[in-house]
């Protein structure tokens, strides 16, 4: 078993003894089930529906998730790697134990209710749709937050000062503020 930390994260990986998995063994939908202990390598989960399922100790390499549709997903102990999460769905995920993305695009997705407290997003591309989602303590920094709309959601989670630019951004499309030049 090996322990990977990535910022604040220490996400337990697969045993060393599994072999990768190079396609989705699961069925489309997947319902109420338990994915454990499984290191996938670029399997491609498009426009696959999971509702009611847990992923535990499991290892995301170069996946395409695109367009996929997670409803009351629990996540523990995973690691997202290079993934594409681009046209997502994602609808009352939780995060219950540690969970990094590295590298993962995030394009024209939607975050529906979801609690994805503690979860580390670095270098991600943010193009999201956050409505009624908690990251509070989740850790953002090194991510591009340009294109997140539902700047609320980020209440308590860690940015750098950098990211303050991207959010003002951000607050002036939420509000709909018109910026206008003080008169003389």
């Amino acid at each position: 078993m090996e322990t990977t930390r990535i910022r604040g994260a220490n996400v337990l990986l697969p045993s060393d003894d599994e072999t990768p998995v190079a396609s989705w063994p699961h069925t489309n939908p997947l319902e109420e089930e338990r994915v454990a202990n499984a290191d996938f390598r670029s399997v491609d989960l498009s426009s696959h529906r999971l509702v009611d399922v847990t992923i535990d100790r499991c290892r995301f390499r170069t996946s395409r998730l695109m367009g996929v549709s997670l409803v009351r997903v629990s996540l523990r102990d995973v690691l997202f790697e290079g993934c594409q999460f681009d046209y997502a769905t994602w609808a009352q995920v939780r995060v219950v134990g540690d969970v990094a993305f590295v590298g993962c695009s995030f394009r024209e997705a939607a975050f529906e209710g979801c609690d994805l407290r503690k979860a580390v997003f670095d270098d991600c591309a943010f193009g999201v749709d956050l409505q009624d989602t908690s990251l509070a303590g989740a850790d953002l920094r090194e991510s591009d937050l340009s294109g997140l709309s539902g700047l609320s959601s980020l209440r308590g989670a860690k940015v750098t000062a950098m990211q303050l630019r991207q959010l003002n951004e951000v607050m002036v499309r939420d509000l709909d503020l018109t910026v206008a030049e003080a008169p003389l």
